[in-house]
């Protein structure tokens, strides 16, 4: 490979892609498996916290748990689209990627954060909280006059209210989410091996430097080599990897603790066994793969891994 070659290209091999498939058929069964959760039913934690509540818990949840999985979904069809031609080739470039992870991550973090008490009051706290930011956002965007006044009292009012009550409401920053979401996550999933929070704070300030167009993360998320005397420098693939899964294993975990609240975690197996077979059923196979998700060796796993313990439920 001659030095012009490197400049322009750098094969990245199967093992080092291999996170950023499976993050992509994960955000596919995850976006498939919230679709089909039905709203909560009676007696469950959404149903007690939604009780005459305008702004349902439940409903933002979900809409921060979709805006998540639209981000890692948008990454699934760039990275491992569902029609494959013989000839394609994809560029890989880090800011975009950080940008999507990014995106994600703090979608999700907000579900997980608000879900992460097992207080229903302060459930609704948290809830509450996140609703007066996003009103005091959409007041900040408004143009028209009348509306902006209209969002202020809106706002103002739902304050008091929550003042009347004893009620303390806070603005966390996504930094705040974040590291609060990867620890819930951290804490409960077994698996959740997610670096501790020095190293969550890291990878979400280099994506957000990432999506703002920063010198310092174009620098730090590289790696060099030199070849015949010339130094070259390309998009490190693991720190891709890094916040890829971090994004996935959040968001994973608020889906699974989202149907959990809903009151369907009974029903989680079947729901999951259903969204991964629709997915294998329509995803490219290489050669010799079985045709049906059944036929795969080991497949059902012997154990399904839930995000809620016995003694969280």
């Amino acid at each position: 490979m001659n030095a012009e070659h490197v400049s322009r290209r750098v094969a990245v091999d199967r093992e080092q892609s291999r996170p950023w498939v499976e993050v992509a058929q994960s955000a596919r069964i995850l976006r498939d498996l919230l679709d089909e959760t039905p709203p909560a039913i009676d007696g469950s934690p959404f149903s007690v916290i939604d009780e005459e509540l305008p702004q349902s818990c439940e409903k933002w949840c979900r809409s921060y748990l979709s805006s998540a999985l639209e981000h890692l979904g948008m990454w699934a069809d760039y990275v491992a689209p569902m029609n494959l031609h013989p000839d394609s080739a994809v560029r890989h470039d880090a800011r975009p990627v950080q940008t999507l992870a990014r995106a994600a991550l703090e979608s999700a973090s907000q579900a997980v954060w608000i879900m992460a008490s097992r207080d229903p009051s302060e459930v609704l706290r948290r809830h509450l909280s996140l609703v007066l930011a996003d009103w005091a956002e959409q007041r900040k965007a408004e143009v028209d006059l009348e509306r902006k006044a209209d969002l202020k009292k809106q706002r103002l009012d739902l304050l008091d209210v929550l003042e009347s009550h004893g009620v303390k409401v806070d603005e966390p920053s996504y930094l705040t989410l974040v590291t609060t979401a990867a620890h819930e996550v951290r804490t409960n999933l077994s698996d959740g091996d997610l670096g501790d929070p020095a190293q969550v704070e890291r990878l979400w300030r280099t994506a957000a430097g990432s999506a703002h167009g920063k010198m310092w993360p174009s620098l730090a998320l590289r790696v060099s080599v030199e070849i015949d005397g010339q130094s070259f420098s390309f998009p490190d693939a693991d720190a891709m990897s890094s916040i890829l899964v971090l994004a996935n294993r959040v968001t994973q975990y608020g889906v699974l603790r989202f149907i959990d609240y809903a009151g369907h975690e009974p029903q989680l197996a079947e729901l999951l066994r259903a969204a991964s077979l629709r997915l294998y059923a329509r995803i490219p196979k290489v050669e010799g793969a079985p045709e049906r998700l059944e036929d795969v060796p080991g497949y059902p796993a012997t154990e399904t891994k839930s995000a809620t313990s016995q003694k969280d439920r």
